[in-house]
């Protein structure tokens, strides 16, 4: 219902349902496997994609919108550890939009805003409440990625000034981003002494 109301007409819901009806194993997998950690993650993860995309449609600047975004990653992210990949992806599918011109600086920048909000939340509530300070959450891919989005977006001016061409720009960016990422999280992994990641790399 939520992916058919995102296009908004006949053919978007009939779209919907023949996805439904060709994936049909896997849309009603949870039913069959009610104890899996992923099985009470995806409800939020289809609502958290749902209210994403009515925020990359609309131009309204209405917070409402934005925390539901962020209370449903966090519903997302709790039950299950392997949400972070998930959305590791979901923001680097993002970014590239971002990065040639496709999603506003001020939204990107927004969401971004919010999703570390998220973060910090799930960090404080799972890692060192609820697991008794383990820090491996912190080592992992997805915070090392929102550190060096956030650190792209406040120096966008600064690199645009550089006075090189578009492609060049947007260039530079992705090869921060990308390589900032990698040598941030094995940077986070040395000093946290993490090296248990077998499971979760």
């Amino acid at each position: 219902f939520l992916y058919s109301a995102l296009f908004g007409t006949e053919l978007g819901g009939l779209i919907t349902v023949l996805c439904f009806f060709f994936n049909h194993g896997e849309a009603t997998r949870v039913m069959w496997t009610p104890p899996l950690r992923e099985s009470f993650s995806y409800p939020f993860l289809v609502l958290q994609m749902y209210v994403l995309t009515l925020i990359l449609r609309t131009s309204s600047n209405d917070r409402r919108p934005f925390i539901a975004l962020c209370l449903s990653n966090v519903a997302f992210m709790l039950p299950w550890q392997f949400a972070q990949f998930i959305l590791f992806t979901q923001i680097a599918s993002l970014f590239p939009m971002y990065v040639v011109g496709y999603i506003e600086p001020s939204k990107f920048q927004k969401i971004i805003y919010m999703i570390m909000v998220t973060f910090l939340i799930y960090i404080i509530t799972l890692s060192f409440i609820l697991m008794f300070g383990n820090s491996m959450y912190l080592s992992y891919y997805y915070s090392s990625s929102l550190l060096m989005r956030w650190a792209i977006i406040l120096k966008r001016n600064e690199i645009q000034k550089l006075g090189v061409s578009k492609l060049n720009c947007w260039l530079i960016q992705g090869s921060a981003w990308w390589c900032g990422t990698i040598i941030l999280k094995f940077l986070t992994s040395k000093i946290l002494g993490v090296s248990d990641h077998v499971s979760t790399f």
